[in-house]
C-alpha cells in the first residue's frame, strides 16, 4: 500500500538533530521521509543536485518547511536559499505544507518588519535574506500554517494535530462523497424506472392502438354472429369492422359487398348452398367500432343469413 511522501526541507547543519528527529516521527507514523542527507532522492549526471531536489519534490504529497537562522546554501536560480526555493517550488505546486520558524527569529521578524527602511542588522538570523523571505512568506501564503518553534518536540506535536484533522478532513470528504455518489446512484435508477415507465406506457398504447379495445366474445353482437355462424363454442376477438371482416375473410367468406357507411354482404360456397351473411351498417359507430347491442330482436335485424341452392343444383332440378 503507498504511503504519503513527506518532503522535509531545512538547512542541514544547523538543524541537523531536528532532522533525525522529524525522521523517526514520520516513519513512526507509516510514512515515507524524502530528506537528501538520507539517500531518499536520487540523483543524476543530467542534473544538478539542486534540480535533482527539486524534481523529488515534485513527487511528494507533504512538504515540512523548516527555517532556523541560518541561511544555508545560495540557490543558482536566485538570491535565496535552496531551502528557500524549494518553499516557493511548493507553493507553486500546490503541496500540502507546514512552515516552522525558530521562534528567536520568527519574534525578531517582527522588528525587522518595523524597522526594515533603515539599517537594520538582525541579532539570530545570520542573513538579512532570511527575514525578507519570512516576510514575504506572511505576506503572500494564506493556506499554509506558519509557526514557531523552540525544539522538535513544538513541530511533532503540532504535526500530530495538523495530519490528524486532515485525516478527519479526508473522512468527511470521503462520507460526503460516498454520499453524493448514492444519490447520483439513485437519481440514474430513478432515471431508468422513468424510462421503463415511459416504453411500457408506449407499448401500452401500442398494444391498445392495435386491438381497440379488443372485446371478447360474451358480447351480445358478436355472440349473437357466432351463434349464427354456427361457432358458439369459439372466441372472437374484434372490435370494428375490418377486424370482423377479417375474420370472415378467414373462415372462408369472401365479401360480395362493403362500401363506407353501407351494409356487409358476404357469401360462403358450403357443397350444394350458398350462404349469404348480411351485417347492417348499424351494427358500428361513425368510426366503424363495433356497437354493443341489446336485445335479441335488434340483433336478428342487424345480422341475418340465409341459405340459396346454388346455380349449378338449380339446373339440375327436375321439371
Amino acid at each position: 500500500m503507498a504511503a504519503p511522501r513527506v518532503f522535509v526541507s531545512s538547512t542541514y547543519y544547523d538543524l541537523q538533530h531536528v532532522r533525525n528527529d522529524l525522521r523517526i516521527f514520520i516513519q513512526g507514523l507509516g510514512y515515507e521521509a524524502v530528506m537528501h542527507d538520507k539517500g531518499n532522492i536520487p540523483y543524476t549526471q543530467e542534473v544538478s543536485l539542486e534540480e535533482s531536489c527539486y524534481n523529488e519534490l515534485d513527487t511528494c504529497d507533504i512538504v515540512v518547511c523548516i527555517i532556523g537562522n541560518k541561511f544555508g546554501t545560495k540557490s543558482a536560480n536566485g538570491d535565496y536559499s535552496i531551502t528557500m526555493s524549494e518553499l516557493q517550488k511548493a507553493i507553486k505546486g500546490r503541496k500540502k505544507i507546514y512552515i516552522y520558524i525558530l521562534k528567536d527569529v520568527y519574534s525578531e521578524n517582527f522588528i525587522y518588519s518595523a524597522n526594515k527602511t533603515k539599517d537594520f542588522v538582525p541579532y539570530y538570523a545570520d542573513n538579512i535574506k532570511i527575514h525578507e523571505f519570512i516576510t514575504e512568506l506572511k505576506n503572500t501564503v494564506k493556506n499554509h500554517p506558519i509557526i514557531p518553534f523552540e525544539n522538535v518536540s513544538d513541530i511533532t506535536n503540532n504535526l500530530k494535530q495538523q495530519f490528524a484533522g486532515l485525516f478527519q478532513h479526508l473522512l468527511t470528504q470521503e462520507a460526503t462523497i460516498t454520499e453524493s455518489k448514492t444519490y447520483e446512484d439513485l437519481q440514474n435508477t430513478a432515471q431508468t424506472i422513468r424510462e421503463l415507465v415511459d416504453r411500457l406506457s408506449v407499448e401500452e398504447d401500442s398494444f391498445f392502438n392495435k386491438f381497440n379495445s379488443t372485446i371478447y366474445a360474451i358480447r351480445p353482437t358478436l355472440r349473437y354472429l357466432l351463434e349464427v355462424l354456427g361457432g358458439k363454442q369459439y372466441e372472437l376477438f374484434a372490435s370494428n369492422r375490418e377486424a370482423i371482416k377479417q375474420y370472415l375473410t378467414d373462415i372462408g367468406f369472401v365479401i360480395e359487398e362493403d362500401f363506407p357507411f353501407s351494409d356487409i354482404i358476404c357469401t360462403k360456397i358450403d357443397g350444394s348452398y350458398k350462404c349469404i351473411l348480411t351485417l347492417k351498417n348499424e351494427l358500428f359507430d361513425a368510426e366503424d367500432k363495433l356497437i354493443d347491442i341489446r336485445g335479441r330482436q335488434n340483433l336478428e335485424q342487424c345480422i341475418s343469413v340465409r341459405n340459396e341452392l346454388t346455380q349449378s343444383n338449380v339446373d339440375d332440378l327436375p321439371f
